[in-house]
This record gives C-alpha cells, sequence and structure tokens, in this order.
C-alpha cells in the first residue's frame, strides 16, 4: 500500500480536445494544419467589463492599467482591448493605423468604433455599456499549469476592480481549467459523500466493524492501486478518467458485500468460522469470478475506441476492476475467519437477514403464481418505454454539462449576450493560385458566402480579407460605394489596397491570409449551439461551397467542429462497445450454460434495464454525449453482475435438488439478500451525485441509479419468472461445471 501512495500522489489533471483524436484523424489534421498556418482558436481568454459609461476617461484609464498588468503576466503573448486597439486612417493618400484612444488623448466616439466591423460587438457593444479584453495564452509546453498560472494573475490584477465593474471571465481554455478545477472538487466530495454512505449502510445492515471496514477497505485500496496504475503508465486524469474512482467505490463493493452475505447464512446455519469461510469460498469463488471477468470485458471494450480518452477510462476502469476482485479474494478469506461474530438469529443484523429473506420467499411466492403474467407485462412495458429510445439525438456543446446556475455559466452567458460568442468556426479557402483570392469574381463570391453565413441565426458575425478590404476602401475613398471592389476591371484597385496595408501594418494580414494571398480565411462566431445544429450547419455551408467554389480547396475548422465531431465519434465508439461486450459476455453465457434458452435467458434480464433508459432519455429529452452514453457502459456491468450472482447459484442449486421450484425459491432467498443490499448500497452511492453542479454528474447519479432499480427487478422479479415459464433443465447445461 506504501508503494502506491507515491505515485498515486504525484497524478495530475489535463483537458484537451486534440487529445481525443488519434493522430492522423483528418478532422485534427486539418485543425492544426489551419492552426499553423493562421493561429490557433482556443488559446484566448476573454473578460468582459460592464459600466454604464465605457467610453468615459476614467474607464479607460483603469482599462490601460489592467491590459498593461496583463501583458507583464508570463506566457501572455498579446492582449486585445478597446485601450490597444487601432484603426485604419487616411494620411494623405497613405494608411497608416493609429490607437483608437491614447492616454490623455481625446475621448473615442461610439458611432465611430462600431462602425469597424473588427471592433463592433467583439470589443464593445452597441450600446457602449460592455467592453471585452482577449488574453492569448502561450501553453504549448503543460497547457493546463500555464493556463493556471495565467488565470491565478489575472484574478490578482482584477480583484480591485469589481466595483464598480461588472466582471466576468469566459472562454475556451478558461471554460477547460475551471471545468476541470470543479469537476476534481466534486469527485472529493461526492467520493467522501458516497464513503460517509455506504458506511452508515454498512453499519445498518451488518451492524459490526467488519461488514463495514472489509468493503470500504477493499475499495479504497482498489482506487489507490487503481490511481496508482495510471500514473506508473503515464497516465493522467481527465474528464472521463477522473470518474474513475467513483464508479469503483460503487461498483467495486458488491463482490465483498455477496461474500458476507453467504458466510453470514454460513454461520447461521452453524458452521465454523472457518469452515463457513471454505463453504462461502467454494460457493462464491466462481461467480465472484466470473462477475468481475464480465465487468472487466464490459470496460475492456472500450478500447475498439477510436477516441483516446474513451480507451483510457476503459482500461482503467477494466484494471480497477480486476484489482478489486484480488484484494477482495485476498484480504477476506485471510481476515473475516479471524474476525469474532455473533451467528445468533437474535442480533439485530441477522435479525434484518432473516426478515429480508422472509420477504423475498413471500416475493417467489408471488412470482411462481403470476410467472406467465409478469413476463408479459415486464416485456411490453420495456417495449413501450424503450419506444422513447427513437427520439434520442446525438448532442454536446462547447460548454457542456456545467449547471446554468454556476459562475463559470453566468459568466459565459453573459458575455454572449453582449458581445460576439466567442466559439470559432472557419473556413479556409484554397484557390492554389499566388494571388488567386484578390480577384474582384474570387472576392465577390467571399462577400455571398459571408452574406450566407451572417444569416444563419446561430452565426453572430463573420470576418475576413475581404472585410479588411471593404474597411480599407471606406477609409480610402469614403464616397464610392464598396460595390467598386467586385467590379471586373477593381484588380488593380484591389493590388493598391493591399500595398497600402503591407506599408501600414503587414501584420494585419496575417490572420486572414496567406503570404501569397492564394488563400482567405473567413472566422465565423457561433453560438454554443449544441453538436447536432453545428452539424447541420455544417452540412448547409458545405452545399453553399460545393456551388459557389467547385474548383477550390476547402477546409471547415475551428473548436466547434472539433467538438462536433468528437462527440459523434465518442458515441458512436461507445455504442460498439456495449454491442461487443454483449457479444463477448454471451459467448460467456454460451460456454457457461451451453443451452440456448438459458443463454437467451441470462441475456434478456441484462439488456431491460439498458432500454428503459434509452427510452427513459429519449421521453424526456436528455441527448446523447460522451457523459451520458458512457452511463450505459456502467449500467451493463452493473446488470450483468447481479444476473451472474443468481444464475451462479441457481446452477450450484440445482445440484442439490431436481426440484425446479426448490431452486429459484432458495436462490432467490439466499443470494436475492446480497443483491438487494449492493443495490441499496449503489443507490446511495450514485444517488449522491444528483445534487452536482454538473449535468453529467446528474444525469450519472439518476440514470444508473434507474438502472440499478430496473436491474434489481429485472434479476428478483422479471428472471425468477422466466425461469418458472420456461424451466430450462438446469443439470443438463451445467453437468461439467458443478461451482
Amino acid at each position: 500500500m506504501l508503494a502506491a501512495l507515491v505515485p498515486a500522489s504525484q497524478i495530475r489533471t489535463d483537458f484537451r480536445l486534440e487529445a481525443f483524436f488519434p493522430e492522423g484523424d483528418p478532422t485534427i489534421v486539418q485543425y492544426r494544419a489551419v492552426s499553423a498556418e493562421f493561429g490557433p482558436d482556443d488559446n484566448i481568454i476573454a473578460i468582459l467589463f460592464e459600466h454604464p459609461a465605457v467610453l468615459s476617461e476614467p474607464v479607460l484609464n483603469d482599462l490601460r492599467s489592467i491590459t498593461d498588468a496583463l501583458s507583464a503576466l508570463e506566457h501572455v503573448t498579446a492582449v486585445d482591448a478597446l485601450t490597444t486597439a487601432s484603426r485604419l486612417v487616411n494620411d494623405g493618400g497613405l494608411l497608416r493605423t493609429e490607437p483608437v484612444w491614447e492616454p490623455g488623448g481625446e475621448l473615442p466616439e461610439l458611432d465611430s468604433i462600431l462602425a469597424n466591423p473588427f471592433l463592433r460587438d467583439l470589443i464593445l457593444n452597441r450600446s457602449g455599456t460592455a467592453t471585452a479584453v482577449y488574453v492569448t495564452v502561450d501553453a504549448e509546453s503543460d497547457p493546463f499549469a500555464i493556463r493556471q498560472s495565467v488565470i491565478n494573475g489575472m484574478r490578482d490584477i482584477l480583484a480591485p476592480h469589481m466595483e464598480p465593474y461588472a466582471i466576468g471571465i469566459t472562454g475556451i481554455p478558461y471554460f477547460r481549467n475551471e471545468y476541470v478545477n470543479m469537476l476534481n472538487r466534486e469527485i472529493l466530495v461526492y467520493v467522501s459523500t458516497s464513503t460517509l454512505l455506504v458506511m452508515l449502510i454498512l453499519a445498518g445492515l451488518f451492524r459490526n466493524l467488519r461488514g463495514v471496514i472489509l468493503p470500504l477497505g477493499i475499495v479504497w485500496l482498489t482506487i489507490l492501486f487503481t490511481v496508482a496504475v495510471v500514473v506508473m503508465t503515464g497516465g493522467f486524469f481527465e474528464v472521463l478518467s477522473s470518474t474513475v474512482a467513483p464508479i469503483l467505490l460503487c461498483v467495486g463493493i458488491s463482490d465483498s458485500i455477496h461474500i458476507l452475505a453467504k458466510y453470514n447464512d454460513a454461520r447461521l446455519e452453524g458452521l465454523t468460522r472457518r469452515a463457513a469461510m471454505r463453504d462461502t469460498i467454494t460457493v462464491m469463488g466462481s461467480a465472484t469470478f466470473l462477475t468481475s471477468v464480465t465487468t472487466f470485458i464490459g470496460f475492456a471494450t472500450l478500447l475498439t475506441s477510436t477516441v483516446m480518452p474513451i480507451r483510457r477510462f476503459g482500461i482503467y476502469t477494466a484494471a480497477g476492476v480486476l484489482i478489486a476482485f484480488a484484494i477482495t479474494m485476498l484480504l477476506i478469506p485471510s481476515i473475516l475467519p479471524r474476525l469474532k461474530d455473533r451467528p445468533s438469529e437474535s442480533n439485530h443484523a441477522n435479525r434484518l437477514h432473516v426478515w429480508l429473506g422472509e420477504l423475498l420467499m413471500r416475493l417467489d411466492g408471488w412470482i411462481e403464481r403470476r410467472h406467465k403474467a409478469i413476463v408479459v407485462l415486464t416485456l411490453a412495458v420495456t417495449a413501450l418505454i424503450g419506444l422513447g429510445a427513437a427520439n434520442l439525438k446525438i448532442n454536446s456543446f462547447i460548454f457542456d454539462d456545467v449547471g446554468p446556475d454556476t459562475v463559470l455559466m453566468r459568466d459565459a452567458d453573459r458575455f454572449s449576450a453582449s458581445m460576439s460568442p466567442p466559439f470559432p468556426l472557419e473556413i479556409v479557402l484554397d484557390t492554389g493560385v499566388e494571388n488567386g483570392a484578390m480577384t474582384p469574381e474570387f472576392l465577390g463570391k467571399i462577400r455571398d458566402l459571408q452574406v450566407f453565413l451572417d444569416s444563419i441565426p446561430e452565426i453572430a458575425r463573420s470576418t475576413s480579407l475581404l472585410t479588411l478590404m471593404e474597411e480599407t476602401h471606406r477609409v480610402m475613398q469614403p464616397g464610392v460605394p464598396v460595390g467598386r471592389l467586385f467590379e471586373a476591371d477593381a484588380g488593380p484597385l484591389l493590388a493598391q489596397y493591399l500595398l497600402l496595408l503591407e506599408m501600414a501594418d503587414p501584420e494585419i494580414l496575417e490572420p486572414l491570409t496567406d503570404f501569397t494571398y492564394g488563400k482567405i480565411r473567413v472566422a465565423a462566431q457561433v453560438q454554443d449551439a449544441g453538436s447536432y445544429r453545428i452539424n447541420g450547419i455544417r452540412r448547409d455551408i458545405r452545399l453553399h461551397l460545393q456551388t459557389h467554389f467547385p474548383d477550390v480547396g476547402v477546409q471547415q475548422s475551428g473548436t466547434s467542429i472539433l467538438v462536433a465531431d468528437l462527440t459523434g465519434n465518442m458515441v458512436q465508439s461507445l455504442t460498439s462497445s456495449i454491442l461487443l461486450a454483449v457479444l463477448f459476455i454471451g459467448a460467456i453465457m454460451a460456454w457457461l450454460f451451453r443451452n440456448g434458452s438459458l443463454i437467451l435467458i441470462s441475456l434478456i434480464p441484462n439488456l431491460l434495464p439498458l432500454v428503459i433508459t434509452a427510452g427513459i432519455m429519449g421521453y424526456f429529452g436528455i441527448d446523447l454525449k460522451p457523459s451520458t452514453a458512457v452511463i450505459f457502459t456502467i449500467a451493463f456491468g452493473i446488470a450483468v453482475d447481479d444476473t451472474i450472482h443468481y444464475l451462479a447459484r441457481l446452477r450450484l442449486e440445482s445440484w442439490r435438488s431436481d426440484d425446479i421450484r426448490a431452486v429459484i425459491r432458495i436462490t432467490t432467498e439466499k443470494t436475492g439478500r446480497a443483491i438487494v443490499l449492493t443495490s441499496v448500497i449503489l443507490l446511495a452511492g450514485f444517488g449522491s451525485l444528483m445534487t452536482s453542479d454538473f449535468s453529467s454528474t446528474v444525469w450519472m447519479g439518476s440514470l444508473v441509479s434507474l438502472t440499478v432499480l430496473t436491474a434489481l427487478v429485472a434479476d428478483l422479479v422479471f428472471l425468477p419468472a422466466l425461469l418458472y415459464w420456461v424451466r430450462p433443465r438446469l443439470r443438463e447445461t451445467s453437468a461439467q461445471m458443478p461451482a
């Protein structure tokens, strides 16, 4: 344990969208190519300042001091604000740039700023009551740590100015770091809360230290060793892998509960502690091994995903399952017989044990009398609920999973309400010809493209080299309509404007075109409309480009597109992994039972919770996204565990009696107790997640809790009813494996 503490204490956290894509993926290759040529779009932190009189001298002086301090921060490469902005001016027929405002100078006019398309709704809003500061961060070496250093410095600078300004911070790099920080804090809170709840439940159920310390000790050792494995293999906590700890806490406790419940049964039957332990391991050993193997398979199938964090989440969770099994089978047999207990039925915990058994016996009698109706009604209700799955929609947001009432989301919403949203969608058009982007005909097509983009409700604004050329034209020839740029003989005029811009400020062209003027970058600011809508916008844009730019190389890029592609890839990968897990576990059932009807019987109770969960999500409009799709993997693992424990005990009891009714009855009573206990603990563990500020955590808690309830009903009501109806020949199906 001490050897695992050192590496586990060195765990680090990071969340980079690029890390979600395998090397060579077309989306990330294109994104990197555009970023390398025109600069990245995900390294800018945006700060909103709201004040009734932004263009007053005191406010501008404060902004100037703030931007100067921000510029001095390490790893900050640029600060763009009203006090650093410049504009084009006509200086006797030459073009030059001058600051929008200088200290002690004349105050800028609102109309003159709003007339500039590169400042309107980007630096200053239309009412002059809000301005934005954009901080560009160079975070190549260690993105999370560098961004956090800049954010901490930024907060120190802004702290004295919180009055009289309303200040909000947003932007993709800020959101990523704050998301991870919030996630880490919540994981600590909910792991602690879940541990406390599980501890209280175990104390109430077993009323002795062994029933509390052993299960909790096993899962905490499992988490410790799993985190150590993550560190030693060069891994780190990401958005998905950071949930490994709470998952293992809830799922890893199941085997120890089943073993403790069986040990209690044996002690109540009068066996000595050592004899009870031998009987427990004989009965539970194979079932515990099978549940660990099937849960391992469920998570290990995620290795087939092309999304790297899903693969890492799958292998680390699968490793944790095997670690939990190893620790359980090593510790419990060696420790439990050495602990004193009170097997008398007068013991409160044992009275609860007996009472629960009697309740399950009465349940079994009711199931036997109505087994056909139960099977038909369960399948009908499941099918009816499952119809809701047709409404499921793959959809994820850039600022996803954080509750709308958090400071993080309130600031993001305020910024988007005042300024153009900080979410880029970029198009690069490559003519393949030097100066090919500077012809009047091509610029006319760019104008039509921007008109089309601006007509899309979710797009707030678009800019390009054409925007700069139009602004240059207004400055140099204010009385001449910009339509002059698109006339057939406008080539020399465009060339003249380019020369003037190069002389005035060569860097002004770099984000908009390449050095040969063969490419044009069109940058649109789009709302965080969700991947479903973004993909629809992309299809519309692609159709427009195919129609109007048939012979031009086209690249669509930007963080909005990364998130849209990532969402589809992740959900598809998770769906494929679940189907693969069903096939693998079906093969295990086929090898174990060697009977077609029993294989089907073993799989149906595991699929019912998944169908019901998918249907509920569809009816309630819960989108499929990475954080909700992974729930099905967790849910399937939980459902399979209880089914295997039930069927393994059923198989064993079939060798003790050839009366199918007696076999089902004793299995429901003995194994049902452990299933109920583990379900209560899982409900407490996952249910505590429903108070989270993260919608993903809330959905995980609520949907997994729903799965636990439906799996409980499926295994203790539907499965026995199905067995009563089909009455499989159990001895023949397990002749070579008597447990």
